[in-house]
């Protein structure tokens, strides 16, 4: 999918093409719902630290980290989009917010170019996230706090969505001489 952005950005549609894939890296990145990212403003990204404040369900506030490879295609973002003034992170090309319907929008659009056909929208990049996290890091807790869950019950969904072969082990279960 991402290649249909390369191949905008390279074909001189530089401003959407920057824009769209570091939406859809933000959304792979940070687990963020569409209507997370869509709300962010400029004020938002801490360039040093590599964070994002993010305002989710229920008006609560936290931070996010963004990955190297996610910043660097936001700064690219930055770079071609017009300083007009506004507050908000994501741009039309009118220059007017980009709203979350529009970045649903944008994904179903990806979608078609690139001739994927499976099902999922934007919600499957958080999905994706949670269960690359809780592959590599295993911790529910960390998992819970990054995508701004209230409790563990969502949490709860991710890990019985994991196969058996992906359920987090203990540290010394695979191990030779490890007790079971």
């Amino acid at each position: 999918m991402l290649s249909v952005y390369d191949f905008d950005y390279q074909h001189g549609v530089r401003f959407l093409g920057s824009r769209n894939r570091a939406i859809v890296l933000m959304l792979l990145d940070t687990g963020m719902r569409v209507s997370e990212i869509a709300n962010v403003k400029l004020e938002d990204i801490d360039s040093e630290r590599g964070w994002v404040r993010v305002m989710g369900k229920g008006a609560k506030e936290r931070v996010v980290r963004i990955g190297a490879t996610a910043q660097r295609t936001l700064w690219r973002y930055l770079a071609h989009r017009l300083d007009n003034g506004r507050g908000e992170l994501w741009l039309t090309e009118e220059g007017t917010p980009f709203q979350s319907d529009g970045v649903q929008i944008m994904i179903k659009r990806l979608k078609q170019r690139a001739e994927v056909t499976s099902k999922g929208n934007c919600h499957r990049f958080h999905h994706t996230l949670a269960l690359n996290f809780l592959r590599a890091d295993r911790n529910p807790f960390n998992l819970q706090y990054l995508l701004g869950h209230s409790d563990l019950r969502m949490v709860r969904h991710y890990t019985a969505t994991l196969g058996m072969e992906d359920a987090p082990q203990s540290p010394q279960e695979g191990k030779p001489g490890g007790s079971p």
